[in-house]
Order: structure tokens, then C-alpha cells, then sequence
């Protein structure tokens, strides 16, 4: 430990280095950790699932003497069951032992087939358990680049293809050394420090006189200098649905079509990528066997060509096939994958979209796109006076008649644009005082959101908790999505918000507490997913 003594337990060591104390942060479970039961034991244990990692004729047997197998085993164990038999889980364990056994050049024998953690790798390239120690590149100083590596299980390029950065590609398409630095095929690359010529790698590189836009900055990005975006504007869209706009602007619009959320306006002579986030809404029955109110049920990103489809209770679907998550598309350029409660889409230009798959989404632009956005989330161009732009440009000041403007024609979809003025549903003021002091812990000055406060004015939350806690049928689960959706933004913008959840009031579940995702800790970065740049395998 700190002290130099030994540690009794791990709960022990793991406290002894810790560096600083964090509001909301745990040492270990509240309660009974989670873990596996007899039954789960049984089944997990076995060599179809953890247990090949200790089977003495299994594909490791020639590693169990230079690495223990235990420690492996037992986190495989823990894992798969607190995911519920997750094949995933499983194969992450099985990844991690055979790195561990190569590392000591300890032969693994084959162990994946396309029924059992099937190895995937990119395009014109293929699986290896053991990669070649010489791997032909485009870069020129370095034709046979990893010459006397370790034998490590990967991806390779296909034979007449070469590493160009991440991927694999024939010779013609190999890209360009500048002033000593590689750039690949297409690339868009700043070479000196203000940004001043921009060049793009094709075939041989071209440059032209440049600067960054009113909303950029010159600066370097994952060792590549561009001109980068100045801050961002999150748009969020919660509950029956309430909007709160780049601009923050906050209004309420019940319709249940699919509606464009936001999407890039005006973009042409610009560097800029073109989007468009979509939302299907349906009617909210959790509220009532006849609600007049509305909910999220898919959010739909096209980019780069691609739709990206987010849906509750289901896969994720791309171009309208079924994956499941992570999953890394262009070589990195979008990415989909789960952080905390939340699916994320996020692209390399700087979108963000977050789904709960319940209740509340976020569309995240860079700083670059301000006067530029359209749809739902108004245009972004710190105006709040005309957020309710519509498609033609001009503006309106009937809610529905925006909404609907902005509606999506989906053939055979029987939908409607949903209530406004005295036809929607209205909360008993009898009732109302009682449910303020439910949701007063979003707005004490004294409380867990008091940091936020600042930063996002809580008075539109606190009247979305109200109402949408007074519609419902289960107040407690409301009442927690609704603080969840102000926590949510909260960090979207880097507050600091105190522990808010405990016995009585949204208790964290098993699984959570085990991951370390609590309502503070499930932030941006505390992440739940293997890295893109990590090998999908």
C-alpha cells in the first residue's frame, strides 16, 4: 500500500492509492457486490465459455506455466455473469489471456472460429494468430515496419495491400511524405502553425493559401494539425418532449412523427461535413392508456452516407442491418458505442448524439457550425428570437405549425403533430405543490446541482420534472429520468454535481454500482466500451 505494508484486501489496496477524494465517488459496492451464483458457475465454467481459459488440453496449455490462469479465469467469470452471459464479456477475457501468454512468448493455439469469438478486422485485411513480424507499409523509410516484433494475435494486411495509418490498401493507393510526415490518400493536413496552407494528399500533395473559419482555432488533433472547432452547443430533448435548443431556447411539442431534429444548413463553401439527426416520437403510455403526450422511440443519424439508426429495446441498426455495440466505421471517422445508461454516435468533426433509450436524447454540434444548424434544435446562432425558423427561412411563432414544418414523410405512417394550447393535459394545481417538492432538489441552491446552476439555468427542468411526474403513472421512475436528464447536461458542459441518488430517492442497480457508474461517476470520462482504436476483434 501507500504506507509500504501489504494489502489484506484488494478494497484495501486500491483505497490506499487513491489520490484524491471526488464528490459522489465509491470505494467499492453499496451493499452485497454482485457476482456469480452456483448455477452461473456451472455453466460459465466450462470450455464453452470461461473455463477454455484453464481446459489443460485447451489452446492455452503450453501458456498455464508461464502465466496463471487464475486471476484470468476469475475475472471472466465476473464479468460474463455480471453481464448477464454476455459472449462479449467473454471473448474480452479470452483477448486479454492470450496477449498476456504471447507477451512471454508462451505458444496459444488456435482458439476463434466464426461461431466463437469470431475475428473481425478491416477491410483487405485478415486474422492471424500470430501476425507477421514484418508488415509492408507505404511509408518509405519504413517498407518492412515491426521487423523482430513479439508474436501477437491481430489483423494483417491481405497479400499486395500495404499499411497505410489504420488501414490496409493496394500500392496505387498508397499516400504521401511531407516534409517527413505521412499523410494518407485524401487527407486534408495544416503544415504550418497558424494554418495558413492547406494541403491534401493526392498522389502527391497539394497546397493552397488557408485560414480557419470565425469559430476555429489552429491546433493539433490526434498529432494532426487543423483548424479546430471553438466550443459546442448541445441541444437536449427530454421527456413528453421538452426541447432546450442550441440557443436555449426551451419549448414543449407533442407530436409523434419523425421530425428532423438538427441538420447541417447552409453549408456549401464551407470545410464542413453534412448531417441530419432525426427523432420518432409515439405516443408515451407509460403516462396513461390515452396520452396526449409524446416520447422518443428512435433516433436516426445520417452521415458519411450512412443512416445510423438508435432504437429502444433493440440492436443498433446501420443501413438498415442489426449490430450490437462498439462499432468503428471509416476507420474511426463515426463511432457507436455505450457510455453509462447511454448509446452514443459521435464522428470524427465533432457530432454527438446520446440516446437513453428511454427519455432523453442530446444532439452535440461543434463551435463551427453556429449559423448553420436547422431543424428542431433551432440555428445555433446565439439568437434565441428566432429559433423557430422554418425550413424556408421564415419564422414562426406557433409551435406546432413549427414542428410540423419539420416533420419527415415516412410512407405509411399514420402519426400526428401532436396537442397545443387548452387540448394538452395540464397539471391540478392541488396536486402541484406536493410534486414541486419532489423535484425541488434540481433547483436548492444548496444541493447536489448547485454547480450547474450557473451554467445551465435549472428552472426548465425543474417545470419538466413537474409536469412530466404529474402525468405519470410511476412518479418515482419519472421523477428519476427527469433529474437524470439535468444531471445529464449538466456534464455535458463539465459541471460538477454532487452525489444525488440514495435508499430512498433513485438507488442505484447492482450492475451500475459494480461498473462504477453512478450519477456522478457515469461521465464523460468513465467509459463502458473497448476503445475504437483498439483492434474489434
Amino acid at each position: 500500500m501507500s504506507d509500504g505494508k501489504q494489502a489484506s484486501t484488494s478494497e484495501a489496496l486500491g483505497q490506499s492509492w487513491k489520490v484524491a477524494t471526488i464528490p459522489g465517488c465509491v470505494d467499492s459496492c453499496s451493499g452485497p457486490c454482485p457476482g456469480c451464483n452456483t448455477t452461473q458457475k456451472a455453466l460459465y465454467n466450462t470450455s464453452s465459455y470461461c473455463g477454455l481459459i484453464i481446459d489443460p488440453a485447451g489452446p492455452f496449455r503450453d501458456c498455464h506455466s508461464k502465466v496463471d490462469p487464475a486471476g484470468f479465469l476469475a475475472d471472466c467469470l465476473y464479468d460474463v455473469c455480471l453481464y448477464q452471459g454476455s459472449r462479449n464479456m467473454q471473448c474480452k477475457a479470452l483477448t486479454a489471456y492470450t496477449a498476456a501468454c504471447q507477451l512471454t512468448d508462451a505458444k496459444v493455439y488456435s482458439w476463434r472460429s466464426a461461431q466463437f469469438c469470431d475475428a473481425q478486422c478491416p477491410s483487405n485485411s485478415h486474422y492471424e494468430l500470430c501476425t507477421s513480424s514484418c508488415m509492408g507499409s507505404c511509408e518509405k523509410d519504413s517498407t518492412l515496419s515491426n521487423c523482430g516484433a513479439q508474436c501477437m494475435e491481430g489483423c494483417a494486411c491481405n497479400e499486395g495491400y500495404l499499411l497505410s495509418g489504420n488501414e490496409c490498401v493496394s500500392a496505387n493507393q498508397c499516400g504521401c511524405t511531407y516534409e517527413g510526415k505521412y499523410y494518407q490518400q485524401g487527407q486534408v493536413f495544416y503544415p504550418d502553425a497558424l494554418c495558413q496552407r492547406e494541403c491534401t494528399c493526392n498522389s502527391t500533395v497539394q497546397c493552397k493559401q488557408s485560414s480557419c473559419g470565425l469559430y476555429e482555432k489552429c491546433e493539433t488533433k490526434n498529432y494532426v494539425r487543423s483548424c479546430q472547432p471553438l466550443g459546442k452547443g448541445v441541444c437536449s430533448i427530454s421527456g413528453d418532449p421538452h426541447y432546450n435548443t442550441f440557443d436555449n431556447t426551451t419549448y414543449d411539442f407533442q407530436g409523434t412523427c419523425t421530425y428532423v431534429a438538427a441538420e447541417g444548413c447552409h453549408l456549401s463553401g464551407t470545410r464542413l461535413t453534412d448531417f441530419s439527426v432525426a427523432v420518432e416520437n409515439e405516443k408515451w403510455y407509460i403516462m396513461s392508456d390515452d396520452p396526449k403526450v409524446s416520447v422518443a422511440k428512435l433516433v436516426a443519424v445520417e452521415v458519411y452516407g450512412t443512416v445510423l439508426i438508435l432504437r429502444r429495446n433493440e440492436a443498433k441498426m446501420i443501413n438498415g442491418v442489426l449490430h450490437h455495440l462498439p462499432q468503428n466505421l471509416f476507420n474511426g471517422a463515426v463511432r457507436v458505442y455505450q457510455e453509462g445508461a447511454n448509446d452514443i454516435i459521435l464522428t470524427d468533426f465533432g457530432l454527438r448524439v446520446t440516446y437513453d433509450l428511454v427519455y432523453h436524447i442530446t444532439v452535440t454540434v461543434p463551435g463551427n457550425y453556429r449559423g448553420r444548424t436547422c431543424g428542431l434544435c433551432g440555428n445555433f446562432n446565439n439568437d434565441k428570437a428566432d429559433d423557430f425558423q422554418l425550413p424556408d427561412g421564415n419564422l414562426t411563432k406557433d409551435l406546432q405549425t413549427f414542428g410540423a414544418a419539420w416533420k419527415v414523410p415516412v410512407p405509411g405512417a399514420v402519426c400526428e403533430d401532436g396537442c397545443s394550447g387548452d387540448i394538452c393535459p395540464k397539471c391540478d394545481e392541488p396536486k402541484k405543490a406536493a410534486l414541486e417538492a419532489k423535484c425541488a432538489i434540481i433547483t436548492n441552491p444548496e444541493g447536489p446541482f448547485a454547480a450547474c446552476h450557473d451554467i445551465i439555468d435549472p428552472a426548465s427542468y425543474f417545470r419538466d420534472c413537474v409536469y412530466d411526474i404529474c402525468m405519470a403513472k410511476n412518479i418515482q421512475s419519472m421523477l428519476c429520468h427527469s433529474i437524470a436528464a439535468y444531471m445529464l447536461d449538466c456534464q455535458d458542459f463539465g459541471a460538477k454535481i454532487q452525489n444525488w441518488r440514495g435508499p430512498s430517492l433513485c438507488r442505484e442497480s447492482p450492475v451500475h454500482t459494480a461498473l462504477g457508474l453512478s450519477s456522478v461517476s457515469a461521465s464523460l470520462d468513465i467509459k463502458r466500451w473497448v476503445a475504437p482504436d483498439f483492434p474489434q476483434w
